[in-house]
């Protein structure tokens, strides 16, 4: 079994009137098991193995996508999903602040993001705007 040294963060989070603050970001290496299972940062999907994974992309990637409109649909839906399970009746009214939260936790990300093969398409769709706008 190799280890291998991967970046990681961690990040302290409140829920405030305004949505998710971040009060404080550790970055540290972290020794991790090769086979140790990955998920996608952005939908949560399985990857398998960390030997395995076929699409990182850095935070600074992620952060130029969301900046040229790009949105993780599946994650929303999930949220929203969530918020009417536990009964709340206007679910609509909280996701513009859910989104808004997750894109100051992209703008403050320092660690590359582990993606699944959709996630990784969608994104490219949204880096290549840039270039072409460039």
């Amino acid at each position: 079994m190799a280890r291998i040294e991967v970046p990681t963060e961690t990040l302290l989070v409140e829920m405030g009137d305004e949505g998710l603050n971040i009060l404080e970001t550790n970055m540290q290496m972290s020794d991790m098991d090769e086979n140790a299972p990955v998920v996608c940062d952005i939908c949560s999907k399985p990857l398998g193995k960390m030997k395995d994974v076929k699409h990182i992309e850095s935070p600074e990637t992620i952060t130029i996508a969301v900046r040229n409109g790009f949105k993780p649909e599946q994650m929303l839906k999930a949220t929203k999903d969530m918020l009417k399970e536990e009964g709340e009746k206007i679910p609509d009214d909280f996701m513009e602040i859910v989104f808004e939260s997750w894109k100051s936790i992209v703008d403050k990300s320092e660690t590359p993001w582990a993606l699944c093969e959709d996630c990784h398409k969608s994104i490219q769709i949204y880096i290549k705007k840039r270039s072409a706008n460039v």
